[in-house]
């Protein structure tokens, strides 16, 4: 299989049989074989029936369902985690993003790992945008990417995340920092992708809260030292594996 289009949904009932349609047009457009794995975070709206009721209808969609609310870093986890395409495009279940996109994003991946998604412009108020703009200076500070965000939509080659450990607790925004400088650290190749995102189709956003921001700060500073010691280490067996081979070549 190619593709996954991973799609996590908490709460997402007002939007998700459209955004689910859009993504399963645009897996048709791009005449890729795949699928849609819709991540139920712990919903407590009737997402879950929607996204049981998608998979009933159409062999390409798939549902995994948290029993509980596991965050972003835990929905993302999942959704990597369990996808099934040599690909993953991990998109939001809100309608921000254009899943016409993914075409772009497929055409874009010949020269990398991870496809990264940066937003010409900000949909978001005014609250959100100061959050998001702050949640990128501490992460790069602390994850050193050459990126210009990291937060929006994102295609990876699953096998670079497959072979990472994740230390991301769930409750945090974590997750992608992490994986995006871990791959990084392991020669990983970065294209960004210029994509114009649109306003949420209906419900209400979940991340711009103070106390989710001060979650994911702490987890951050948890977070990068430990990560820092896992890519050394990684480092250091890779060289010892190479000059085995090395010596064994002789």
């Amino acid at each position: 299989m190619l593709v996954t289009i991973a799609m996590p949904a908490y709460d997402e009932a007002p939007n998700l049989e459209r955004v689910a349609t859009e993504a399963l047009d645009a897996l048709a457009s791009s005449g890729a074989d795949g699928e849609l794995f819709i991540v139920d975070d712990g919903s407590t709206d009737g997402t879950s029936v929607i996204a049981d009721r998608l998979a009933s209808r159409d062999p390409r969609v798939r549902v995994a369902h948290h029993a509980m609310n596991r965050g972003f870093s835990g929905a993302m986890t999942t959704s990597l985690r369990e996808a099934r395409g040599d690909w993953v495009f991990l998109v939001p279940a809100d309608g921000q993003i254009q899943m016409s996109d993914l075409g772009r994003f497929l055409a874009a991946r010949a020269d990398a790992d991870i496809v990264v998604g940066v937003r010409a412009f900000r949909a978001d108020h005014t609250g959100r945008a100061v959050l998001s703009r702050a949640f990128h200076m501490i992460a790069k500070t602390l994850f050193p990417l050459p990126l210009a965000e990291f937060s929006s939509t994102f295609l990876f080659r699953r096998a670079i995340v497959d072979a990472m450990p994740i230390r991301s607790r769930p409750s945090g925004a974590s997750f992608l920092p992490e994986v995006l400088y871990r791959a990084k650290v392991r020669g990983g190749r970065f294209v960004q992708l210029t994509i114009a995102p649109r306003p949420r189709m209906g419900g209400r956003a979940k991340g711009a809260r103070i106390g989710g921001a001060l979650r994911t700060l702490t987890e951050l500073v948890r977070l990068a030292p430990l990560v820092r010691w896992d890519e050394f280490r990684y480092a250091r067996r890779a060289r010892a594996s190479a000059a085995i081979a090395s010596r064994s070549a002789r």
